[in-house]
């Protein structure tokens, strides 16, 4: 990206140099989607997409759908590595009420497709 209100560098050089282009566009790592109207929406960050069986799957959208369970306080969603098939998603709760694994991985994993399905839920005091 490039625009007049990007920031204009890291406090550490390296990074700065890293992240920016010699043409001044900042690379941000994330990934974003334009709709029909040419509107952005933003997708996730690029560095924290899960590879299973090759698909791509965005840890934020299986944050969102855990957050609209009445038992969830917060959540994060990782990739777990797995010698079988790369990497399977994985959360990490905080809760607020009563709630099991199983109903936590049936509530995500009838809103997706079969590739992005939660495969574990850690509960935790506090997300990593």
């Amino acid at each position: 990206m490039k625009s007049p209100w990007n920031m204009k560098r890291y406090s550490n050089e390296a990074e700065t140099q890293r992240v920016f282009t010699s043409d001044g566009f900042l690379e941000t790592g994330d990934l974003f989607k334009i709709d029909e109207r040419g509107l952005l929406y933003f997708a996730g960050v690029k560095k924290r997409i899960i590879k299973y069986k090759g698909y791509p799957v965005f840890p934020r959208d299986l944050e969102l759908i855990l957050l609209r369970h009445p038992a969830m306080e917060r959540a994060v969603v990782k990739g777990e590595p797995d010698p079988e098939v790369g990497e399977i998603p994985v959360a990490y709760v905080v809760k607020r009420g009563e709630v099991t694994e199983d109903a936590l991985l049936s509530f995500v994993n009838c809103k997706v497709a079969f590739y992005k399905k939660l495969r574990k839920v850690y509960f935790v005091e506090e997300l990593p």
